[in-house]
């Protein structure tokens, strides 16, 4: 039976960082110009509807709501609804980009331009398995916590006495094994995005025959992965802590006595003004190190893949 090594796929991440720098750095410019800047902009775009909003609210007294301010509210939320629909497909596709990026540099090493960035019918196929995959765990998730409330309630109300402690026994050993469950499930379909790439075409339950036998090494895998990002996280904030601090230290106009408070109150405007250099800087730390989680966060999925199929 085929076989990946647990330990070197769960720090290949780390390898590509070393092995491609340059190559994160464009992947952390991809991030700010796929995500952030669209963010920004709609922001903006839904910025004044929402304070006109909040305008209305704050002059609204007691008595029936106001029906202008009604007609603003459902105006406001059906532009975030359409904003946060096209925001969430439009995020599926940088996604792919960059997963595809990560999985052509472990892949197809020698596929280097252009920071291994592309947009091809391997991006497109990824986008739709991260879209059907979101979609399918979001009713999956639904019916399986509709069911565990249905069972719940119906062992609370022929119960008797001892219903709501049964309830409660039955609700947490039901969410343990309905969790289980789907972990497993999830485990056995995760190669689905690598066998997307490598193979330009979309899979998904494929991944349930070239994973069996694989789910101990998968979890264990994850299991790292999930270590090493939450150590990552946790450094990294404390390093920005510090940082927070040692600007706040510099800062002239937040010493004394609600000088703090002061310099917030001020208009968004001014405050970027002042806070512009240390908003940048910590804007293209950040971006790389969103980069960085990524390629940590992908890479293993590549490199058990690759183990796969080369052994089979």
């Amino acid at each position: 039976m085929a076989r990946f090594a647990v330990g070197e796929a769960a720090t290949s991440g780390f390898g590509v960082v070393v092995r491609h720098p340059l190559a994160v750095g464009g992947w952390a410019l991809a991030l700010v110009v796929g995500l952030i800047i669209p963010a920004v902009v709609g922001l903006f775009w839904l910025g004044p509807d929402f304070a006109r909003l909040i305008q209305l609210a704050m002059t609204q007294k007691g008595g029936a709501p106001d029906p202008e301010m009604m007609n603003e509210f459902v105006r406001a939320q059906s532009g975030m609804t359409a904003l946060n629909l096209l925001y969430w497909l439009w995020s599926s596709f940088v996604r792919a980009v960059l997963c595809g990026a990560v999985f052509r540099a472990v892949l197809m090493p020698e596929a280097s331009a252009w920071a291994f960035l592309r947009i091809s019918g391997r991006e497109l196929w990824l986008t739709l398995l991260f879209v059907v995959e979101q979609v399918l765990a979001m009713i999956v998730v639904f019916i399986v916590a509709l069911l565990i409330v249905i069972l719940t309630a119906v062992v609370a109300v022929s119960g008797g006495d001892q219903g709501k402690m049964t309830a409660i026994i039955v609700a947490c050993s039901a969410t343990a094994v309905a969790a289980g469950v789907m972990i497993w499930v999830a485990l056995r379909l995760s190669l689905a995005a690598p066998m997307t790439f490598a193979d330009a075409q979309f899979r998904l339950f494929e991944s349930w025959t070239l994973t069996r036998g694989q789910g101990w090494r998968l979890l264990g895998m994850t299991v790292l992965i999930v270590i090493f990002i939450l150590l990552m996280e946790m450094l990294v904030g404390a390093a920005a802590f510090g940082a927070i601090v040692a600007a706040g230290g510099s800062l002239e106009v937040i010493r004394g006595p609600g000088a703090l408070e002061a310099f917030l109150s001020r208009p968004p405007i001014a405050l970027i003004t002042d806070l512009w250099p240390w908003l940048l800087g910590f804007s293209a730390l950040a971006a790389v190190f969103s980069a960085v989680l990524q390629t940590v966060f992908w890479a293993p999925w590549a490199t058990a893949h690759k183990a796969l199929t080369e052994e089979a």
